[in-house]
């Protein structure tokens, strides 16, 4: 399947799920963006060395189970290697790393109140205070990683990823802890594979963005047609963007149009469009980090995704 036929058939499954939206003024899409360490991301291969430490196991396998998990396209990012393959020359990275836990107990008292007398209907009468034993358990995880690319020996990825979890319970009011050391430790366990495979792997991402619906500068009979396509934009979007590209040929320049129009490429992935909408109004909007300027770098990292895409895909 050709590279834009599989976009656009992955972002209408996605838009399908969608559900209806709160409000008219707002274009929702769906983009394809970089991982954050895309070095990483552009191997092919990754095989997942041994772990250090106690529970360095059940982490490498957490990730593995992390990243097998197909994308929207049904895709797995990684052509993951290990068992008898495991070593060096049969993958394009090796993951490894070191885990390391602990668990601290510290005891404290606390004072509560407790019933002494009750009447003839059960109601208290009387308190009286009293003390009650309590622990404070600190969870500490922390791994640290990286993946090496075998060709060259370059580092593509390194990570620290501390995790603490913190309990108390009181022993005398029947208290107990919210869960187990070892479920504790699983859980934290599994939030950091899958906060490696978010910095490694790219990601499908729905989002939205609200149009720009300010007419003023425009004039009167082009700021009307635009209020009453802005109305329409849920129910029929590509005719929305015709009307605002008639007023644009109409009255060149206004900001609000500019913006919109880039909105209405970057929902049909034509980028270099979009960009170059975004562009137009960025100067005209004014101000740092307005939505425009906002726009570019959505766009220009959804292009980055893509253009690693191409370069892995063109290497397979």
């Amino acid at each position: 399947m050709a590279r834009r036929s599989w976009i656009a058939l992955t972002a209408g499954l996605m838009l399908a799920a969608l559900p209806a939206p709160a409000q008219a003024e707002e274009a929702f899409m769906v983009g394809r963006f970089p991982a954050a360490y895309r070095d990483a991301a552009m191997l092919l291969s990754l095989s997942i060395d041994r772990l250090h430490g106690r529970d360095g196991g059940a982490l490498g396998f957490a990730i593995e189970r992390a990243l097998s998990q197909p994308d929207a396209r049904g895709e797995v990012h990684f052509d993951l290697i290990g068992g008898s393959r495991r070593g060096p020359g049969n993958a394009e990275g090796v993951l490894s790393g070191a885990v390391s836990s602990g668990v601290e107990d510290n005891y404290w008292k606390r004072k509560d109140k407790d019933c002494a007398e009750r009447d003839a209907n059960k109601k208290c009468i009387k308190e009286v205070e009293k003390e009650v034993d309590c622990t404070r358990r600190v969870i500490n995880l922390n791994a640290d990683l990286r993946i090496t690319r075998t060709t060259d020996g370059r580092i593509v990825y390194s990570t620290s990823k501390p995790l603490r979890e913190e309990q108390s319970w009181c022993h005398g009011a029947g208290e107990r802890p919210a869960s187990t050391v070892e479920e504790s430790i699983t859980r934290m366990i599994n939030a950091i594979a899958a906060q490696v495979r978010v910095e490694i792997v790219p990601r499908w991402e729905r989002y939205s963005i609200r149009y720009r619906e300010t007419p003023k500068g425009l004039p009167k009979d082009l700021a009307k047609r635009f209020r009453a396509s802005m109305k329409t934009s849920e129910r029929n979007r590509p005719g929305a963007c015709q009307e605002w590209a008639a007023i644009d040929a109409a009255a060149p320049g206004h900001p609000s149009i500019l913006f919109d129009l880039g909105l209405c490429a970057e929902a049909a992935g034509e980028y270099e469009q979009a960009l170059a909408y975004y562009r137009r109004a960025d100067p005209l909007i004014g101000g740092r980090g307005n939505e425009a300027s906002r726009g570019i770098d959505r766009v220009q990292r959804i292009q980055a995704a893509l253009y690693d895409d191409s370069e892995r895909d063109g290497r397979r």
